[in-house]
């Protein structure tokens, strides 16, 4: 942190004092992070730093629970960082902008990519900061691609700034908040990915994933993701979607047999139990058949205990 940021960290007082969280992960460049709030915290006591609850695959700083900046706000960063910082302390948004993101419906996600250097990524930032804080369901992830370059390089960035909407629609150089929103709103809900759809889970929200594929007549893109996730309690949720389909949309029910039955040999013993429970829920005659074929190949106890349980609870949901 050279001199000028000190100077400008001193002199900056806040509109209301933010607290700012950092973010639990095991990442090599954490300790940098931990370091950073605590030179800040010598400076100044303009922010509560606290650590935060949240694990994140990145290092950074939670500004709320739904913006993360993974960077250091430092030289030509420090200003729209210290400018977000108010805008989120701010009681009443700005009314233009809160009225912009009330038309988004769906959760989404927005990744940013920045770096020190770059003259176009401070306006970014400056914009985008507040637009999440106008909005809980866009989650917002600043990322420094020099600090982290491997991740820049997974997500095939190129230049800075680069705007990522859940990992589809991308914009480089500078964007008005009023195209990132209308990208968001006008964004097909059939396209929601794994992960979008992760958070709407998270949200206590099944029952509204179930009804837009219901009404659309149409699986999201990213549903079978949540069927085969790691996470246990992720596809314990989806169950609740599958248990719905099973009861108003057996057109749908075709559909994920298909899914359900080309996936399950690539998955690993967890995922291949609750496949057979799906198949179970939903399944036809030939689900029932090919579950009794695959059975007798299958060498774990647990298995096959579950492709009996689906059988027959095929042939009990059948007569």
């Amino acid at each position: 942190m050279d001199d000028a940021t000190k100077e400008r960290i001193k002199a900056w007082t806040p509109f209301e004092r933010p607290v700012v969280s950092i973010a639990d992960t095991q990442h090599p460049e954490q300790k940098r992070f931990q370091a950073f709030a605590r030179q800040w915290q010598e400076i100044s006591d303009s922010v509560s730093w606290a650590d935060s609850r949240q694990r994140a695959d990145l290092p950074g700083f939670f500004l709320q629970d739904n913006i993360l900046y993974s960077a250091l706000p430092l030289e030509r960063e420090l200003p729209p960082f210290l400018k977000g910082l108010d805008s989120l302390a701010k009681p009443n948004p700005d009314e233009r902008l809160q009225s912009m993101v009330d038309n988004i419906e769906n959760p989404c996600r927005l990744t940013l990519y920045i770096a020190l250097q770059c003259p176009h990524c401070p306006g970014m930032v400056e914009r985008l900061i507040p637009l999440a804080g106008a909005c809980e369901k866009i989650h917002l992830h600043i990322i420094d691609g020099s600090l982290f370059p491997e991740k820049s390089q997974e997500d095939k960035v190129m230049a800075a700034p680069c705007l990522i909407l859940d990992e589809d629609d991308r914009w480089t150089g500078t964007v008005s908040e009023d195209e990132i929103v209308d990208m968001i709103v006008n964004k097909k809900n059939m396209d929601l990915d794994t992960k979008a759809l992760k958070t709407i889970l998270e949200d206590g929200r099944a029952e509204w994933i179930a009804e837009r594929m219901i009404a659309s007549d149409r699986l999201f893109k990213g549903f079978s993701g949540l069927l085969f996730h790691e996470t246990w309690s992720v596809r314990l949720g989806a169950m609740v979607v599958v248990e719905a389909l099973a009861e108003k949309a057996p057109g749908l029910c075709a559909d994920l047999e298909k899914v359900l039955i080309e996936a399950f040999s690539a998955k690993n013993v967890p995922v291949q139990g609750d496949i057979l429970y799906a198949l179970g829920e939903i399944g036809t005659c030939d689900a029932r058949d090919w579950i009794a074929a695959v059975q007798r190949t299958l060498s774990h106890e647990d298995l096959k205990d579950a492709a009996d349980e689906a059988i027959q609870s095929i042939e009990d949901r059948l007569g």
